[in-house]
């Protein structure tokens, strides 16, 4: 497991939250961290896929989609919030994601 330190969590909001503005077309300002990705920003599972594909490159990182899948049907992406939690635990725990 990796630690995830205030910095690293900052440095992957702050990936999320230019990724989902750039793609969706919307000012960073707009997002919050209760802005629903899906219903507010119009995004879809391409864009959530690619995103993951973006961290395991940038940390090194060998994630399995179907881990973060199984993961996902536990605790749905609701709210940014929500999604910058899910991208920090699969830093931390890789595919062991599926049981935390």
């Amino acid at each position: 497991m990796r630690e995830i330190t205030d910095q690293i969590k900052q440095e992957i909001t702050d990936m999320i939250f230019d990724y989902y503005a750039e793609e969706c077309e919307v000012e960073r300002d707009e997002i919050t961290m209760d802005t629903n990705p899906q219903e507010d920003l119009g995004s879809d599972s391409l864009m959530f896929v690619e995103l993951i594909e973006m961290t395991a490159e940038k940390y090194d990182l060998d994630i399995k989609l179907q881990s973060i899948g199984k993961y996902m049907l536990k605790s749905p992406m609701d709210t940014m919030s929500d999604v910058v939690d899910m991208f920090c635990k699969i830093y931390q725990y890789g595919n062991d994601i599926v049981n935390q």
